[in-house]
């Protein structure tokens, strides 16, 4: 399946308000006297890469190298490529100092170094920081040996809660793929190539929905794509084991007369945002879910020949209807 990865709302931030955000923030006297202590705590130069490993890591991403993400990780790899962006100054969530920081706690790839662990941890900071450095030292007090340590086992403010919802939806969003691709495994060229276009549309249209018609206020936008594409998992299971939909003609006159007054709705509501959601926003999804439902119609055609089209665009209409009431609230 083509994996497509979404440029959701709060996954932008990520790339550049760890430093606005955090090690602004000032330490209290405990947690700065702790960090005095490790402040020195020198860089192994032998972790370092190497001229040549330089070039060949050249634009790569530590924390894909160290969570795997359906790979096998790499923490030498990661350490290597994490030096890079420390030394490039790059202040994201799971990246450079973050990353070396878990690699020095966990011992992972490396030997383990709990002061030097420490010493990232102050200079991340954060509101976090304070949890997080008097966490590492009662490890180091404890002659922990263990590899479980992570930035998220203290992640109350809101940034660092944000991304590590995000980082923990990447996990699951590799099961759910898998899940996707294990349903058309066994079904013919013309009904794969069918599937591979539905796929795409619902990841378009799941972006931009969860982006623009639902109030972020109190979620997360990959909270919302990653319901979406469950719910994807489970019709299509559905429709695989027989339920599939019967609607008529006059069905459809009536699901998409209703889908329109709610459309209309969010057109006229007053004001015209309400939360994070915009009429706007909702206007330029609108063309987005109507590729959705004609590759919802595609796939019918190919794979499930005897419901009618009708029947697929009533489905996804009515529940289209129950989208936009949502966004209302």
């Amino acid at each position: 399946m083509r994996k497509i990865e979404f440029t959701l709302l709060a996954f932008l931030v990520a790339t550049s308000l760890l430093s606005a955000r955090g090690q602004t923030a000032p330490l209290d006297p405990d947690t700065a006297r702790v960090c005095a202590g490790v402040k020195d705590a020198p860089f192994p130069a032998q972790d370092r890469p190497s001229a040549d490993e330089a070039k060949t890591l050249a634009g790569c991403v530590s924390q894909d190298l160290y969570y795997g993400f359906g790979k096998t990780p790499d923490a030498a790899m990661a350490r290597k490529c994490a030096y890079l962006e420390m030394d490039a100054g790059k202040t994201t969530a799971f990246g450079g100092k973050s990353i070396l920081m878990m690699i020095y706690a966990n011992a992972l790839g490396t030997a383990r170094n709990l002061d030097l662990a420490m010493k990232l941890g102050c200079e991340i900071g954060g509101p976090d920081a304070a949890g997080r450095v008097h966490h590492l030292q009662r490890l180091k007090a404890g002659n922990w040996q263990g590899n479980t340590f992570s930035i998220c086992d203290h992640s109350s403010g809101p940034y660092l809660y944000e991304q590590c919802a995000i980082l923990d939806d990447r996990f699951d969003r590799v099961a759910r793929h898998k899940k996707l691709d294990a349903i058309a495994e066994h079904w013919n060229a013309q009904q794969k190539q069918a599937y591979q276009s539905l796929l795409h549309t619902a990841f378009e249209f799941f972006e931009a929905r969860a982006i623009r018609e639902i109030n972020l206020q109190s979620t997360f936008s990959v909270q919302e794509v990653a319901f979406h594409e469950r719910e994807l998992i489970e019709q299509l299971e559905k429709f695989e084991s027989g339920e599939l939909p019967q609607f008529t003609a006059a069905d459809l006159k009536k699901a998409e007369e209703a889908m329109r007054a709610k459309f209309a709705e969010t057109q006229n509501k007053v004001p015209h945002q309400w939360g994070t959601v915009t009429s706007e926003g909702i206007r330029k999804t609108q063309p987005l879910w109507l590729a959705y439902r004609d590759a919802w119609v595609a796939l019918g055609k190919a794979r499930y020949p005897k419901v009618s089209a009708d029947s697929w665009k009533t489905w996804a209409t009515q529940d289209r209807a129950v989208m936009l009431e949502r966004s209302l609230h």
